[in-house]
């Protein structure tokens, strides 16, 4: 069985949403990862990554997700998570990470608190 990332990146006003869908690990990662940075690149540093789809997320997932936070707050942005479950959930709380990152419950509450 093949991994599969799907990423989906809607634009508004204030923020750039990236929703994933799959699994989020090794296999995977690098693509999130040039996603994220290409987002920054082009100025997009106001990112709110939707993890609701994510079936499961390893801690190469999880460092992808802690550069792109990196990536743009050196920007001048932010990155927040939404939509936090499962393994992704289990991951931040085993590592003491969960509150490295604002965390809303699903995309319009934080697209809300802009």
């Amino acid at each position: 069985m093949t991994a599969q990332l799907d990423i989906t990146i809607n634009d508004h006003p204030a923020v750039t949403v990236v929703a994933v869908a799959g699994e989020l690990d090794i296999a995977t990662g690098g693509q999130l990862r040039g996603t994220l940075r290409q987002l920054v690149s082009e100025g997009r540093v106001r990112l709110v990554v939707d993890t609701s789809g994510l079936r499961f997320c390893d801690s190469t997932g999880l460092e992808v997700l802690l550069d792109g936070l990196d990536d743009s707050v050196r920007a001048g942005g932010t990155l927040h998570l939404t939509g936090v479950h499962g393994t992704l959930g289990v991951v931040l709380d085993a590592t003491r990470l969960r509150d490295a990152f604002r965390i809303e419950d699903a995309p319009i509450e934080s697209l809300a608190r802009r």
